[in-house]
């Protein structure tokens, strides 16, 4: 009796201690339990959506909250600077185009330790060269995370290349065979052979062009695409070659050269092509327009258009499985600068510009848990978590891993055709890879420069306020006075270490 009640007591504790084992783990603290971050960005659904989505998935796995706050995009920069500048504790983290990272590198900081350190590393050598040599770091430091790989793509309904009668008529009308563009001039052409009839079979017209327009619509990126290939000469960076922005050893803007006026001038050509109303579109409506409506031949975009195109719920049945993609057409010339004259080129020349650069994740000074704010980073970051976003349409995340391109089986899992998808990466691969990529301008005062001026006049242009070359004559005068407000001696140097000079 007493061997068995000794035996009782024994199981008894024995499930108490298990209990209380059990009660331990579930109860357990996580690691930041407790902590709350903040991350500024700009508005939802793109870029913020997917902060707010996996800032609920890290919570479950570490404690710590993360709240998202979304200001418009015109006002980021400023609401971010603002307190930089008056020295007060708003944002832990900040995500923000790659381009202004220099602007903010005195208020945010480095990650070089995080990277070296294995138990913190983010998969570093996946991400591409070009985000994480140059657009995540600055002067040598690392003080971002990509989050976003961002350049532009010729996106096109590829069913109309392939019809034979389109194929007959264009030969009959342009002496050439129909094909993907090549050229600035194919690009042209195409547009137009496509504008006013009704290839849908809908009994409207239709249309062979789509591209952003509107003041404030972000307009000034289609600007370089076309102005890029006729203005950037190839071969190693120097004073004539590889140079876009600025002549880097005076800083005077090479905003008003031939290669300039010419690219500018097709831009505004193209605008014949487009749908009506036109002229105030933004970027959101391109995004929306060319999967949704099925009347748009060909568009330049980020590469939110491969998902948004084969998104049953959002796509015109037509449109899905029929999205091709190709790099930025090139130019069959291109002004030298030095020898001040055009210059044919055997083969086009691409020079393209890596727009806006992506989104990055950076972590502020005054940020108090520093630790737990690059555990987020890092988590959103992540080679599992970062290729959810850059398949989704809505994200506004874009390839920037090797592991976002060799991946195609995801690709097709998340909807895209087989054809899709590799023509989409292979694309993107080219861009990234080419021997002339650029990245978009990277210097003090750039939203001034860009966002401000470029945007303003580029757009008087194109919607027929300001003759072309009146534009870019003004926009070479006001980036005169910046320079020297800013110090053209500092600003030269800063320009030749975004270049590769220094």
């Amino acid at each position: 009796m007493k061997k068995s009640l000794l035996w009782v007591l024994l199981l008894v504790l024995i499930v108490s201690m298990i209990g209380a084992f059990s009660f331990a783990s579930t109860g357990a603290t996580k690691k930041y339990e407790g902590v709350k971050l903040t991350v500024v960005t700009q508005p939802g659904p793109y870029i913020a959506g997917p902060l707010i989505d996996h800032g609920k998935e890290w919570t479950a796995l570490t404690g710590g909250e993360v709240q998202v706050i979304e200001v418009p995009y015109e006002e980021l920069y400023s609401k971010i600077m603002t307190p930089f500048i008056t020295k007060t504790h708003v944002y832990d983290m900040i995500v923000v185009g790659a381009t202004w990272l220099p602007d903010f590198t005195p208020y945010i900081v480095t990650l070089d330790d995080y990277i070296a350190n294995p138990d913190t590393n983010p998969a570093w050598d996946d991400i591409l060269p070009a985000f994480r040599e140059k657009l995540a770091t600055w002067q040598g430091k690392a003080y971002a995370l990509p989050l976003d790989g961002d350049t532009h793509t010729l996106f096109y309904r590829r069913h109309l290349f392939a019809d034979a009668d389109n194929q007959a008529n264009f030969k009959a009308k342009y002496g050439y065979d129909l094909q993907v563009p090549k050229t600035m001039d194919q690009l042209r052409d195409v547009a137009e052979f496509f504008t006013g009839w009704d290839w849908t079979g809908d009994g409207q017209s239709d249309y062979g062009w789509a591209q952003p327009m509107a003041r404030g619509g972000q307009a000034h990126w289609w600007f370089w695409n076309f102005a890029a290939p006729y203005s950037v000469m190839p071969g190693k960076v120097d004073k004539y070659h590889g140079q876009l922005y600025f002549d880097p050893e005076t800083m005077e803007p090479l905003v008003n050269q031939p290669g300039m006026l010419k690219g500018l001038e097709l831009y505004k050509k193209m605008a014949k092509f487009g749908p009506p109303g036109m002229e105030a579109w933004g970027v959101g409506e391109i995004r929306s327009a060319f999967p949704s409506t099925a009347n748009i031949a060909m568009t330049i975009e980020w590469g939110g258009i491969p998902g948004n195109c084969n998104d049953k719920s959002f796509a015109n049945p037509a449109v899905i499985g029929d999205c091709g993609s190709a790099p930025r057409p090139g130019a069959t010339e291109v002004w030298d600068r030095e020898k001040q004259k055009w210059v044919k080129v055997a083969e086009p020349n691409f020079a393209p510009v890596l727009s806006f650069g992506g989104w990055v994740g950076a972590i502020t000074k005054t940020c108090k848990d520093q630790e737990a704010a690059y555990d987020f980073l890092k988590f959103m970051n992540s080679p599992e978590i970062s290729m959810q976003d850059v398949m989704v349409g809505d994200s506004g995340y874009n390839v920037y891993r090797y592991s976002h391109i060799k991946n195609v089986q995801a690709w097709i899992g998340a909807g895209l055709s087989e054809q899709d998808a590799k023509e989409y990466l292979d694309a993107v691969q080219a861009d990234l890879e080419s021997p002339n990529v650029l990245i978009d301008l990277r210097i003090p005062g750039k939203p001034e420069y860009v966002d401000t001026v470029l945007d303003l006049h580029v757009n008087m242009a194109i919607v027929g306020l300001e003759d072309p070359q009146v534009a870019l004559k003004t926009v070479y005068d006001e980036w005169e006075k910046i320079t020297e407000r800013l110090g053209r001696d500092n600003q030269k140097l800063i320009y030749q270490t975004m270049m590769g000079m220094e």
